[in-house]
């Protein structure tokens, strides 16, 4: 009989860590995300700066963590979508509504985004592509590329450079500058995307 393998108890929550989640949403909620400042974080939640830095290295950090839930959540949900059986649904239609619906997120969490790659992008690493958000992203754009690529519906292109670059015009930041520069609509940022990546690729164009 082989023997039962020792229970682990799970470790318990860690309540400084909900405090500093807590207070952060409520002085991002109050006064914007660029206002607010790791010692303005640790003074609302009630705990040292030693605490804080303990649990959260930057903002960025407390962001991610905040962000985890929702993200995973909207991620889970493309990538279910594409393990579906796709038949009566041309993979570019596929990818025309999936960028649709990731302009949609984007524009929901754009000024979270930007804090979380703006922080990742200063810890020296390589760029934004690293973070965990945008490479499942890109996996799943790559994915979906290929299926495209594999029915014929789209010129020869590298499904991998291509999810990439569209990953880079997916960027809050762009997403932003558009806005607030330019006074862009999430429909025009839309329809730009759609004449780079869908149309500007479609086979016979």
């Amino acid at each position: 009989m082989t023997p039962s393998k020792p229970i682990v108890p799970s470790a318990a929550p860690d309540p400084y860590k909900e405090r500093i989640l807590e207070a952060a949403r409520e002085l991002f909620t109050a006064n914007g995300l660029e206002a607010v400042n790791m010692y303005a974080i640790a003074k609302r939640a009630g705990i040292g700066q030693g605490s804080l830095y303990r649990r959260f290295s930057d903002k960025g950090e407390i962001c991610s963590l905040l962000l985890r839930d929702s993200t995973d959540r909207f991620l889970l949900s493309l990538e279910n979508e594409l393990a579906l059986p796709q038949a009566d649904k041309a993979a570019l239609d596929h990818l025309r509504s999936s960028i649709s619906r990731i302009v949609g997120f984007i524009e929901q969490h754009a000024e979270l985004l930007q804090l979380i790659k703006s922080e990742f992008t200063g810890k020296k690493q390589l760029t934004q592509f690293e973070h965990p958000f945008f490479r499942r992203l890109n996996e799943f754009l790559t994915q979906l590329l290929r299926r495209a690529a594999a029915g014929g519906e789209i010129s020869p292109v590298d499904p991998q450079f291509t999810a990439t670059a569209l990953i880079a015009v997916l960027s809050p930041d762009l997403y932003l500058y558009q806005m607030k520069q330019h006074g862009s609509t999430k429909e025009q940022i839309t329809d730009g995307i759609f004449a780079l990546f869908v149309t500007g690729i479609q086979k016979g164009q």
